[in-house]
């Protein structure tokens, strides 16, 4: 009896992640491109804290961009930093006017800093739409221009972006950084195929906008101030919520890249701060807790189903592995990543069931670590 549920219990995951993957196919095919060459303004706002080593390649492309430096400023919130953040704020600054600093107040007393920090960051911002990406990635010259685009009319609320690991020359580099790279497109390529759909499941603060009368209007983050992450997915939720019109931008130019972690232990903190949202998704969105329990299962469930029937796996792994890699090679066509990176699947399909059970026991208990 206790078999037959638990074998059950994997059909119905897996029936329901396979709904899924042909649901995020499908979002990627019947994407239409609207371009819109609107000029409008634009505050790009930066949570910084002991950035030293990061924020003068960012802030160099910034100043640089192909959109007109009258049409945007960028804010660069000091969140009590002890290097040299404010200093390197400062002398850009005092060269680009639209570079500005805000050295932030009250960290100590909020239970998320960086929230605490782009908040008064927008509270300044003049100008109508809001871009942010996180002081430690890079974007190109054309990201802001590209993700304006994406405004295409007076609905669009909020405009999601992709952002990728730099893992370096693929053959020399560490197991974790191709684990991380791969899993990195494996994530965008779910959130980007479901907003294609019209399912709002998840995204990245590392490449994000929004208009500020609709952040406002959702009440900031005040609603989910209270939980430590989740200033990217939970505020999306709250603009689901809310009906607004959610985009996911799939030009190359809008695309933002990050540094790769250096060992386990980075990634495993970084996932698990990321999986610590996943118990508010009950709440915010059902059904997209209901696509992640259904992943979780299925991926964990199947393992443990050789101890009872130990063909039975077998089917499984096969009919899973032909939809999720017939999947990952449309998004990796779309992302414009080179295919020869697909060869790492069998690795990353072996690691992820542990990789899982890890980082959704440790956010489940919240044990990770933010930068001091």
């Amino acid at each position: 009896m206790l078999s037959q549920i638990f074998i059950s219990l994997i059909c119905v995951s897996l029936i329901a992640y396979l709904f899924y993957l042909r649901l995020f196919y499908l979002g990627f095919s019947s994407k239409k491109k609207i371009i819109n060459n609107k000029k409008q303004t634009v505050s790009v706002v930066i949570a910084a804290r002991n950035e030293e080593q990061t924020l003068p390649r960012l802030l160099t492309v910034l100043v640089n961009q192909s959109y007109s430096a009258e049409l945007y400023e960028v804010i660069v919130a000091n969140d009590g930093s002890t290097d040299r953040t404010a200093e390197i704020v400062e002398k850009f600054a005092a060269k680009w006017p639209h570079i500005k600093l805000v050295n932030v107040e009250g960290r100590e007393g909020v239970i998320s800093p960086k929230k605490n920090a782009l908040t008064q960051a927008i509270a300044l911002a003049k100008n109508e739409i809001i871009l942010s990406t996180d002081a430690d990635c890079l974007v190109g010259k054309y990201w802001i221009e590209a993700m304006v685009k994406e405004y295409d009319d007076a609905e669009t609320a909020m405009v999601c972006g992709f952002s990728k690991t730099l893992p370096g020359k693929w053959d020399l580099v560490s197991l974790v950084k191709k684990f991380e790279h791969f899993d990195f497109i494996a994530i965008f390529s779910a959130a980007a195929g479901a907003m294609g759909s019209g399912k709002y499941f998840s995204c990245s603060g590392q490449n994000i906008s929004y208009r500020k009368n609709d952040f406002n209007e959702v009440g900031g983050f005040s609603k989910i101030w209270h939980l430590i992450s989740g200033d990217d997915v939970n505020l999306m939720q709250l603009f689901r919520k809310s009906g607004k019109k959610i985009k996911f931008s799939l030009n190359y130019h809008s695309f933002a890249t990050t540094r790769s972690v250096d060992s386990w232990s980075e990634l495993f903190n970084q996932r698990s701060r990321w999986a610590s949202n996943m118990k508010w998704q009950l709440r915010l969105n059902p059904e997209f807790f209901i696509y992640l329990i259904s992943a979780f299962l299925l991926t964990v469930f199947t393992i443990g189903l050789v101890f009872i029937e130990w063909w039975l796996p077998i089917p499984i792994f096969a009919i899973r592995i032909l939809f999720e890699y017939y999947f990952l090679k449309k998004s990796f066509g779309v992302f414009n990543i080179d295919k020869k990176i697909l060869r790492f699947y069998p690795t990353w399909f072996i690691i992820q069931p542990f990789y899982m059970i890890a980082v959704s026991a440790l956010g489940g208990l919240n044990i990770f670590s933010w930068k001091k």
